[in-house]
């Protein structure tokens, strides 16, 4: 008797830990590029990863930022890491799409993002950063 009790409640358990994601979805493209940003700067690369796009294009541009990451010897990482993030512009292109143009407080260079609304929530689009749109 005891061994079904603990079954029904376990099993239930273990499927709704197992649907459940680690991280929380963007609710608005400011939170979508900001996780993105501040995990990739953290060297969370695990959590930046949640918020891209997921195709083959981005896999490859995410793979070619986390390996210059962690190309960076031990204090320019610790200096990314203590960088602050300086929103320059935000631009709702549509309901849909949202650049963000941003500098962080180590290099001082403008970059932008394109976040987009999925069905997982806002994710960031690295095909508009690193491709031919700029």
């Amino acid at each position: 008797m005891l061994k079904k009790i603990l079954f029904y409640i376990i099993v239930p358990l273990l499927v709704l830990s197992c649907n459940s994601s680690k991280y929380q979805k963007a609710l608005d493209p400011i939170d979508g590029g900001r996780g993105f940003i501040e995990n990739m700067m953290q060297g969370d690369v695990k959590k930046a990863h949640f918020y891209i796009v997921s195709d083959s294009t981005n896999e490859s541009y995410f793979k070619e930022m986390s390996t210059t990451y962690f190309s960076l010897d031990k204090e320019g990482r610790q200096q990314l890491r203590t960088a602050v993030i300086q929103i320059n512009e935000i631009s709702a292109v549509d309901s849909n799409t949202t650049i963000i143009n941003y500098q962080n407080s180590l290099d001082q260079k403008a970059h932008k993002l394109k976040v987009i609304q999925t069905p997982e929530g806002w994710k960031v689009d690295l095909k508009y950063t690193y491709g031919p749109n700029l």
